[in-house]
């Protein structure tokens, strides 16, 4: 199993239509052409992801359908053009040097010297067409891309993108892209730029025929722009290997000749820990595991911020009682958070302090200790549950709990096959809510798609994230606690929950669809932040969502066999360790020695 964000990620970019994944497979990587066997020294670094080579393939445009693009080590071989500091909150610039705004425009200038593992230079013309068809995959929806209404390369260097509707934070999509290399696909980036030209849009008939070829082409290589680039001759169905690209990003600075991912799912990871074969994982382990790996010899735990966590989402067009809030809240009150999540993480995990859609991190920054101290924490407390679905009319006969209409209240709790944590925190609600008389069942649904059953509405209850797992914005968690999952059309219902509500705390009638795109794209920033608190106190009086435990990172590292030390400190620390990852950032930067 992959992280559950990195999976959530490929099926987010899926759904803005440039991560499809494509039918065909590529065989064996040792089949392929490309590379050259140089750099296979002593400074190697090894990490392990579930990868796939009869289905993956090298069109990097699709994301959780090429090689590793998943993985935190495609930063390695095609380095996005900026990563971000959260805790800083400011950026570092990778391929792109620096970038500014210029009235309505938006200015990109890229670093010079830069070449692909082709020995082409990197220049603007790679920038324009890979922007160009980020604008024409992106749906209205989708974030910052449609608003760009023009692109244009003012030079070899320069990339200049006309804005309408720029808000704070537009800028990320774009500096974080990765770009893609004009000789792989530049008939396909000529095309969107004409096509953009022509003023088509995504849906549109042309693009729909333009998407679907992208979708379909495959390249025999990966051309690089990082400082590595994938040897598919060293490579195998069972790892791959990385050597240097030396004209690419951050090439004179990393220390290390040799890059070795190893295949494996969690328990297979686990025990390359144990065996001191992999350096570094961000894999979700199990109590059992982060125990084992105490009695390795060199491995340190690096903790870095968790910014969502597991928690549950209900279908309330299936079970129309779960619309009333006391019945939510009841159903937190019954289960014991710290339990769960010892059960389900060991270690790595906190229950939040505050139940406000928020991760803590977050909601520390944004309210005062004095406004903290007024969100109801749903505490494990049976008694408060069954007072609770009382007062909601529910009644109790032989233990057994009785919706207010006299039928038997049951619930179908789905975790995900292969998510240990998803799966263990299935189990545990099951017992929790069994245990004051609600009939509950356990069960898990394939791990290849859940997203297609949570957005179907295809469930009663289901084990989900909750916080912030899109960016360092904090509507991003107000986006996952009432938008994501919760299409509310004929096709993807969700959870069906009506996002305008009458709040008691507040006085009034919250629109949250629109409390959401404010605190995203006002230019007040007084503004955004009145939104985000509406958003988190509401989310507390109506518990639309049950946090159940958050995410603390604690990623396996391994020092002495190839890397002298991790070190956790310094910049980036604050990071999410699947979007701006801070080992690999220490990589790229130098930072990283060889043992």
């Amino acid at each position: 199993m992959t992280s559950q964000f990195d999976i959530s990620r490929r099926r987010l970019l899926q759904l803005m239509g440039i991560g499809a994944v494509g039918a065909a497979g590529v065989g064996t990587l040792a089949a392929c052409g490309g590379g050259d066997a140089e750099g296979s020294g002593t400074g190697e670094f090894t990490g392990a992801y579930e990868f796939d080579v009869d289905t993956h393939h090298y069109n990097v445009t699709q994301d959780g359908a090429a090689i590793l693009m998943s993985s935190i080590y495609a930063d390695l071989f095609l380095t996005p053009g900026a990563h971000y500091d959260w805790a800083a909150k400011k950026w570092q610039y990778n391929l792109i040097e620096q970038s500014s705004w210029d009235g309505d425009t938006f200015v990109v200038n890229i670093r010079k010297g830069l070449k692909w593992s082709d020995g082409s230079d990197l220049t603007s013309a790679d920038f324009h067409q890979t922007y160009a068809m980020m604008v024409l995959a992106t749906p209205a929806w989708g974030d910052a891309w449609p608003a760009v209404k023009g692109i244009e390369a003012i030079d070899e260097h320069t990339v200049h993108l006309t804005v309408d509707g720029a808000y704070p934070g537009f800028e990320r999509p774009i500096l974080k892209r990765r770009v893609w290399s004009k000789a792989t696909f530049g008939e396909f980036g000529e095309e969107a730029i004409q096509l953009l030209s022509e003023g088509v849009v995504n849906g549109d008939e042309k693009q729909l025929d333009f998407n679907n070829r992208l979708i379909e082409f495959r390249p025999d290589d990966i051309i690089a722009s990082g400082p590595f680039k994938i040897d598919f001759k060293a490579s195998s169905d069972t790892q791959i290997t990385m050597v240097p690209n030396k004209g690419g990003f951050a090439a004179d600075a990393v220390k290390f000749d040799k890059v070795t991912v190893y295949k494996g799912a969690n328990k297979d990871i686990a025990q390359m820990l144990v065996e001191r074969k992999v350096d570094y994982s961000t894999n979700a382990f199990t109590a059992t595991e982060l125990e084992t790996f105490k009695a390795v010899e060199g491995l340190k735990l690096l903790e870095t911020p968790g910014f969502d966590g597991g928690g549950l989402i209900f279908n309330f067009t299936g079970k129309p009682e779960l619309k009333d809030p006391r019945v939510r809240k009841a159903l937190a009150y019954a289960i014991d958070n710290d339990q769960v999540g010892k059960i389900a993480r060991g270690e790595a995990y906190y229950v939040s302090q505050y139940d406000c859609g928020l991760p803590d991190v977050h909601a520390e920054e944004v309210f005062t200790e004095t406004e903290l101290a007024k969100f109801e924490l749903h505490s494990y407390d049976p008694k408060k549950a069954e007072e609770l679905l009382t007062e909601a009319g529910w009644k109790k006969e032989d233990d057994v709990w009785k919706l207010p209409d006299g039928s038997t209240a049951s619930y179908e709790i789905i975790g995900v096959t292969g998510w240990n944590d998803f799966e263990l925190t299935a189990t545990q609600v099951q017992e929790a809510w069994s245990a004051i008389g609600i009939t509950c069942t356990a069960k898990n649904v394939p791990g290849d798609n859940p997203w297609g059953i949570w957005s179907s509405g295809e469930f009663e209850v289901a084990v989900r994230q909750w916080g912030n797992p899109f960016n360092p914005d904090y509507w991003g968690a107000f986006l996952m606690a009432y938008q994501t999952d919760n299409g509310r059309t004929k096709d993807t219902p969700g959870m069906n929950l009506d996002l305008k509500m009458e709040s008691e705390i507040l006085g009034e009638e919250v629109d949250l669809d629109e409390l959401v795109a404010t605190a995203k794209t006002d230019p007040d920033e007084t503004a955004r932040i009145e939104a985000v608190k509406k958003m988190a106190i509401v989310f507390n009086e109506k518990l639309p969502r049950i946090p159940v435990w958050g995410y603390k990172r604690l990623s396996p590292a391994i020092e002495g066999p190839r890397v002298k030390e991790f070190t956790n400190k310094g910049a980036n620390q604050g990071n999410d360790v699947y979007q701006d990852n801070p080992v690999i950032i220490s990589l790229l930067a130098g930072e990283l020695d060889v043992s």
